[in-house]
């Protein structure tokens, strides 16, 4: 008889006791959680029963391969993550926008070779000065890869900025330059590379997650994987993502945990980006 999936997942997605960590790398806010599924090494091999899909069959700037999460399951799936992590936020009703895991190599191909250089993962509208749309400002990586190089994400400023919130209008322009001049400069369909510091774009910090372990950050600061090409080549570096949206409308928190929601919400710069803060009743 066939096992449902979903069985599966309610048997092996159990989240440990965890200790969490806000840490501010570099000036990169970064929130940490270290043994974080009770049954890592089952949950990978779930993941890898999964259909991977090569990412030059889809415009996502991702390179590698995914599987997907379906969007009539995605919240069901992505409750254990949801649980874990609304409660640090204040969050009642909160759910992924998006959750699937990522599959790279050292040597993987590069169909778009944007995909080697930071991104954010929130849309931009295009005004007298640059704005994000849209609610999903966290997202996270669970590292779901055992071996002896390191599963890493780095950040980078563009023109000494690491985050989109301190653009310009003239840092918007010359970033859609930048990237036009790299359409005419490098070859699409290559192999990945790795970059560091490269023209505007300057590598602030590094932050590796052990095995096992949750690293959320900010979407709207500059990050992309960090692989050296010869890492990864003999096996795969497997993760899974998701992208958590925060609502104001969402927040629902007893009155004594109060200055730990606030403190989450400022860490992550939530009062600002929605114009609202867990301590008042109105807008700020």
């Amino acid at each position: 008889m066939i096992k449902s999936a979903s069985d599966i997942w309610i048997e092996i997605s159990v989240v440990n006791n965890l200790k969490w960590e806000f840490k501010l790398s570099n000036g990169v806010p970064i929130l940490i959680a270290k043994d974080y599924f009770k049954f890592p090494s089952q949950v990978r091999e779930f993941l890898d029963t999964f259909q991977w899909w090569s990412n030059d069959l889809t415009e996502s700037i991702r390179p590698g391969k995914s599987c997907l999460i379906h969007p009539e399951v995605k919240d069901w799936f992505s409750v254990p993550f949801t649980r874990s992590i609304n409660p640090l936020f204040g969050l009642d009703n909160s759910n992924m926008r998006q959750v699937y895991g990522n599959c790279f190599n050292g040597n993987m191909p590069l169909v778009n070779v944007h995909s080697a250089f930071p991104h954010i993962d929130l849309e931009r509208e295009q005004e007298s000065k640059p704005k994000l749309y849209g609610d999903n400002h966290i997202g996270f990586n669970i590292n779901l890869t055992e071996g002896s190089y390191p599963v890493s994400t780095g950040f980078w400023s563009f023109n000494g900025k690491k985050s989109y919130l301190d653009f310009s209008w003239n840092d918007n322009i010359e970033e859609e330059n930048f990237h036009a001049s790299i359409d005419k400069s490098i070859t699409d369909r290559t192999t990945w590379f790795q970059i560091k510091d490269y023209g505007p774009w300057v590598l602030e910090e590094t932050v590796d997650m052990v095995y096992n372990s949750l690293v959320a950050y900010p979407t709207y600061f500059f990050h992309s994987p960090y692989i050296e090409p010869e890492w990864f080549n003999d096996i795969d570096r497997v993760t899974l993502a998701g992208f958590l949206n925060t609502s104001p409308e969402d927040l629902n928190f007893q009155q004594k945990d109060i200055d730990s929601v606030s403190y989450a919400w400022e860490f992550f710069n939530l009062d600002k980006i929605h114009n609202y803060h867990p301590k008042r009743t109105k807008p700020l």
